[in-house]
C-alpha cells in the first residue's frame, strides 16, 4: 500500500510538473513549427506544392524588405533608445527619491497603460495632426506659423507613439532592480566625491543592468513586430517589416513569404537578447571588480 500511494504521489508529482511543458510545447512551439514549416512551402499564389528556399531568398535580397527590414531597426532602436532615456530616471526617482508618493505613482504608470492600445493611439493622432492641439498651442504661443506636418504620418509620429505606449513595460522592471540597490552605497558614492553623473555611470546603471535586460526583451523585441502603430500614425512614410508580414498573410495570401519574414525577425530577436544578455552580465561584472 505504501508503494502504492508512493507510485501515485510521484505520477501526480510528474503530471504537475509536466503541464506546464505541455502547454508551452502546445501553445508556443506549435505555431513556431507551423510558421517554420510555412516558411519552406512555395507561395500559395502560383498554386505550386513542394519545399523551397525561394521564400527566405525572396525575404532577404529583396531590395524592399532590405529598406524596410533596416528602417524598422532603426525606428524600433530610437524608439527604444527614447524609453530608456526616460525609464532610467524615472525608475531612479521612484525608487530613491519619491519618498511617499512612490505606490501612488507607480499605480498612476500603470493604470496609464490600461487604456486599449487603439483608443490611445488615435488619441495621438488628434494630437499630432495639423490641426490637433500640438500644432494648435505651438501656433497660439507664436512658435509656428504654420502647422508641422512631419507631426504626423511619419517615422517621428511612429517613434513618439511606441514610446509613449511602452513606457510602463520599460520603466517598472528597471524600476524593480533599483529597488533591490542598497541605499547606503549610493550614499557612500556621495560621501567619496562621486556626482550624480558619475553615480549613475558607475554604479546604478550598471547594477539595474538586469532590469534593463529584462526591459529590452519585453519592449525593444516587440517592437520590431509592431504593425497596428505604424498603419495609423506613420503611413507609408512609417511603413515597418510587420506591415510587410501582415501584408503578405492577411492581404496577398503569400504565406511563405510572410512566414519566412517572420522567421527572419525571430532570429534577429534571438540574436538582439543574446546580446543583450551578455551586455548586462559584463556591467554587473564590471560593478563586482
Amino acid at each position: 500500500m505504501a508503494r502504492e500511494r508512493t507510485g501515485r504521489t510521484g505520477m501526480r508529482v510528474a503530471a504537475f510538473v509536466a503541464s506546464p511543458i505541455v502547454v508551452l510545447l502546445v501553445l508556443f512551439v506549435g505555431p513556431m513549427v507551423v510558421i517554420l514549416a510555412t516558411s519552406f512551402v512555395r507561395s500559395s499564389i502560383t498554386g505550386a506544392g513542394g519545399l523551397t528556399l525561394e521564400n527566405y531568398l525572396t525575404a532577404l535580397r529583396d531590395p524592399l524588405y532590405v529598406k524596410v527590414l533596416g528602417k524598422t531597426a532603426l525606428i524600433a532602436t530610437l524608439s527604444m533608445l527614447t524609453m530608456l532615456a526616460i525609464a532610467i530616471p524615472l525608475g531612479y526617482l521612484l525608487a530613491f527619491r519619491a519618498g511617499r508618493a512612490e505606490l501612488p505613482l507607480l499605480l498612476l504608470l500603470v493604470l496609464s497603460d490600461e487604456l486599449n492600445p487603439i483608443v490611445k493611439v488615435y488619441a495621438w493622432r488628434m494630437l499630432l495632426g495639423r490641426r490637433g492641439l500640438i500644432n494648435d498651442a505651438l501656433m497660439a504661443l507664436g512658435l509656428i506659423s504654420r502647422p508641422i506636418d512631419a507631426l504626423l504620418f511619419s517615422d517621428v509620429a511612429v517613434v513618439i507613439v511606441l514610446s509613449v505606449s511602452w513606457i510602463t513595460y520599460t520603466t517598472i522592471p528597471i524600476y524593480a532592480s533599483m529597488k533591490a540597490i542598497d541605499p547606503n552605497l549610493l550614499e557612500a558614492a556621495g560621501d567619496l566625491g562621486a556626482g550624480l553623473v558619475t553615480t549613475f555611470r558607475k554604479l546604478i546603471i550598471p547594477l539595474a543592468a538586469p532590469g534593463i535586460f529584462v526591459s529590452l526583451i519585453l519592449v525593444y523585441i516587440p517592437l520590431f513586430s509592431e504593425f497596428a502603430t505604424p498603419a495609423l500614425v506613420g503611413g507609408t512614410s512609417g511603413y515597418m517589416i510587420g506591415n510587410v508580414v501582415q501584408e503578405q498573410i492577411l492581404e496577398l495570401g503569400n504565406w511563405g513569404v510572410g512566414s519566412a519574414l517572420s522567421v527572419v525577425l525571430l532570429l534577429l530577436s534571438g540574436l538582439l537578447a543574446l546580446v543583450s544578455y551578455r551586455l548586462s552580465r559584463l556591467h554587473r561584472v564590471g560593478v563586482a571588480t
